[in-house]
């Protein structure tokens, strides 16, 4: 059976305002380096396309809607159809009968 009592060091848990204050120190810290980029213009880049396709994925889902609703239509409009088509070829059945035999 293993011995429990040889167990890992406990690491101290930093308080999150001192790991937080080391973090900004860090950050404040960092200068820029030779070929390294303001990140500023690219981030208003992003954040500019982001909008454009936010945009345009409404419209796409206008679109969907659009689409929907006019299959919808179509549907019923054809089952209203092929129903009246049914109803007047088993009323009329016999000269329909009498019609595709006479040719």
């Amino acid at each position: 059976m293993p011995n429990h009592d040889n167990r890992m060091p406990v690491t101290p848990v930093i308080p999150i305002a001192e790991k937080w204050a080391n973090h900004q120190a860090d950050f404040a810290s960092s200068k820029e380096t030779k070929g390294e980029f303001d990140m500023e213009p690219r981030v208003i880049e992003l954040e500019t396309h982001l909008k454009y396709i936010r945009k345009d994925m409404e419209e796409v889902r206008s679109d969907v809607k659009s689409i929907k609703h006019r299959l919808a239509y179509s549907a019923g409009g054809t089952a209203v159809v092929l129903g009246l088509l049914g109803w007047i070829a088993n009323s009329r059945f016999d000269q329909l009968v009498t019609l595709l035999l006479a040719h």
